[in-house]
């Protein structure tokens, strides 16, 4: 199989603190506004940062959902969410050191060690996790 090749864009209009970006994805299917304010100070509007923290949880919600049925466990509903830090850097800009994935597999009664092995399964398949490895990212199934 041929590799895919996905694409995104910003346009942005102004300086870094008063200007204003919109992301669009190659799809069309995500279009959404970003400023200094939304990224820094928190408002209505998304940020490059949880769009990070969005690929990475779907991308590894679907490897867990193929990684549980390599091992004959139905992955029925599961629930992801992720957090991030994002701390000034020593020489300028800003740094992501750590990320957090937490993972909730519905309808329990699924052994631990069963969830915990096709955890790792699943961010070998994850190609955003691979992308970020030089991050700290923990991440628990449950």
């Amino acid at each position: 199989m041929a590799g895919l090749r996905r694409k995104a864009s910003v346009v942005w209009s102004g300086s870094a603190r008063e200007g204003r970006g919109t992301f669009r994805v190659g799809s069309g299917a995500l279009v959404a506004p970003f400023t200094y304010n939304s990224r820094f100070k928190g408002d209505s509007e998304t940020n490059p940062e949880e769009l990070l923290l969005a690929a990475q949880a779907g991308c590894l919600t679907m490897a867990l959902a193929a990684a549980l049925q390599e091992r004959q466990i139905d992955p029925g509903q599961i629930e992801t969410s992720a957090e991030l830090d994002l701390v000034p850097h020593e020489g300028g800009g800003y740094r992501i050191p750590r990320m957090w994935v937490d993972i909730a597999v519905a309808g329990g009664g699924h052994p631990q060690e069963e969830l915990d092995a096709a955890l790792q399964r699943a961010i070998e398949m994850c190609p955003i996790c691979n992308a970020l490895a030089g991050t700290d990212i923990q991440v628990s199934v449950h």
